[in-house]
């Protein structure tokens, strides 16, 4: 596992908390407990993990976290309201999903996303490029 400093960018973002806090919606438990772990090994505070939509709404609004990392499908429920409110409160957010981007809407085709199953390494590297601003 990268230790969070190993994929830091060095110039750290404007109201960016150390550690950073990551809200993770995913509906799937076993996949849910190994990204918690996953990122907690790399120093970072998880916000849940939020198995549904509405407690991921719930959350997003009285948690302060940086950073979500989203799940598109909730057990046939889709995300993008909570995208949408995302976007529209200027917060950052990955998709991990075993969608391609052409599956999804076209407002979110550019947005960031890492495919299931997912690379340890490759999520640590896609929060840091969230970091950045990319």
């Amino acid at each position: 596992m990268l230790p969070v400093a190993a994929i830091s960018s060095g110039e750290g973002g404007a109201g960016w908390r150390e550690p950073l806090r990551i809200l993770v919606v995913e509906d799937e438990f076993l996949l849910a407990l190994v990204l918690e772990d996953d990122l907690a090994a790399a120093g970072y505070t998880v916000v849940g993990p939020y198995n549904s939509l509405s407690s991921a709404m719930a959350a997003s609004q009285r948690e302060a976290f940086d950073v979500a990392i989203l799940d598109v499908n909730l057990d046939g429920e889709m995300v993008y309201p909570l995208a949408d409110d995302l976007i529209a409160r200027g917060m950052r957010f990955i998709f991990l999903t075993g969608y391609v981007a052409n599956d999804l809407p076209e407002r979110f085709r550019k947005s960031n996303r890492l495919p299931k199953p997912y690379d340890p390494a490759a999520l640590l590297r896609e929060i840091a490029r969230v970091r950045s601003g990319n």
